[in-house]
C-alpha cells in the first residue's frame, strides 16, 4: 500500500515541470541535484552545523582538547562535535544520548555536529557495527570529564565541596538546598574549557573522570525522537514513478519459521 508523501515545494515544482518522456535515469539525476541544492536547514543537523560554524567553536580539531568535543552555549545548551557520520543507522541519536547522560544535560538542550572535516575530531571511517561499541567510548569519557570540570568550577562558585553538590539538566545545586545553584552556562557558557585530555589515539581519548555505571544512565535506552527523522515528517516514499515507466513493487513478509525450522 503506497503512502502519500508531501514533497517540499522545490521538488514538487520541479516534478511538475518535467517532460513526461523523461527517462528514469534522467529523473533520478535531476532529483539528486534537487536534494543537493536544499538549504542547510533542510537536512538533519544542518541548523546545528550552521550555528556552530557561525558561532565559531574551537576548530583546532585536537582530540586531546576538551573544547574540540563539547561547547556550552550562553543559553545553557550544548553542542557535541564527533568525528563520525550517520548513514541512517541512528548512531547520531545514540551518540547524543550517551554524551547527554555523562554530561547530565537534557537531550532536547543539545545538538550534534558529525563528521565535518573542519570542525570535528578525526575519528576515522564510519561504520555501523562498531559505532557504539568502539567510537562511543571516547565520547562518553570526554562528556564525563566535562561534567567533572564543571562540578569543580561550580564547587568554587558556590563555596561548597563537590560531594555536597548534585547535577541535573545542566544545573549544579546544593543537595541540602536546591536554591543554591549555578548553571553550566553561568560557569563556562561561550567560553573555553581549556582542559587537556590524554590518550595514545582518538579511541583512547579520556580525562580523569570515570563514566557512569549502567544503572545511573537516564537518557540511554529511552525512546527519544531520532534527530534525522523529523526532516521526512515521519513519512516514507514507497513508490515514485514517471508516466510511461514501469514500477515494480515488493512486500517483505516475516516467515513463521527460520530456515525451515519451527
Amino acid at each position: 500500500m503506497s503512502t502519500k508523501l508531501d514533497f517540499p515545494k522545490a521538488i514538487e515544482h520541479a516534478l511538475r515541470g518535467l517532460n513526461p518522456s523523461t527517462s528514469r535515469r534522467s529523473f533520478l539525476r535531476s532529483s539528486g541535484a534537487l536534494v543537493l541544492s536544499f538549504s542547510v536547514n533542510a537536512f538533519p543537523g544542518g541548523r546545528a552545523l550552521a550555528q556552530a560554524v557561525s558561532a565559531g567553536p574551537y576548530p583546532d580539531r585536537d582530540f586531546l582538547q576538551l573544547d574540540t568535543w563539547i561547547v556550552i552555549h550562553p543559553d545553557n545548551t550544548a553542542t557535541f562535535f564527533v568525528g563520525k557520520t550517520d548513514g541512517g543507522q541512528g548512531t547520531g541519536t545514540a551518540f547524543r544520548q550517551m554524551m547527554c547522560d555523562e554530561l547530565d544535560i537534557a537531550y532536547d538542550k543539545t545538538s550534534l555536529v558529525m563528521g565535518s572535516t573542519d570542525i570535528t575530531p578525526d575519528q576515522g571511517g564510519s561504520g555501523g557495527s562498531d559505532a557504539i561499541e568502539r567510537d562511543g567510548w571516547p565520547m562518553r569519557r570526554v562528556a564525563a570529564e566535562a561534567r567533572r570540570v564543571l562540578l569543580e568550577l561550580g564547587s568554587e562558585r558556590l563555596g561548597m565541596p563537590v560531594a555536597e553538590l548534585a547535577v541535573s539538566n545542566g544545573t549544579i545545586a546544593a543537595k541540602s538546598d536546591s536554591s543554591k545553584s549555578v548553571t553550566y552556562a553561568e560557569i563556562v557558557g561561550g567560553k573555553r574549557f581549556d582542559v587537556a585530555l590524554t590518550g595514545r589515539n582518538v579511541d583512547a581519548t579520556t580525562g580523569t573522570a570515570p563514566v557512569k555505571p549502567v544503572q545511573d544512565l537516564r537518557v540511554v535506552g529511552q525512546p527519544v525522537p531520532r534527530y534525522d527523522i523529523p526532516a521526512t515528517g515521519g513519512r516514507t516514499l514507497r513508490a515514485c514513478s514517471m508516466p510511461g515507466t514501469f514500477t515494480s513493487t515488493a512486500q517483505v513478509s516475516d516467515p513463521s519459521t527460520f530456515a525451515g525450522m519451527s
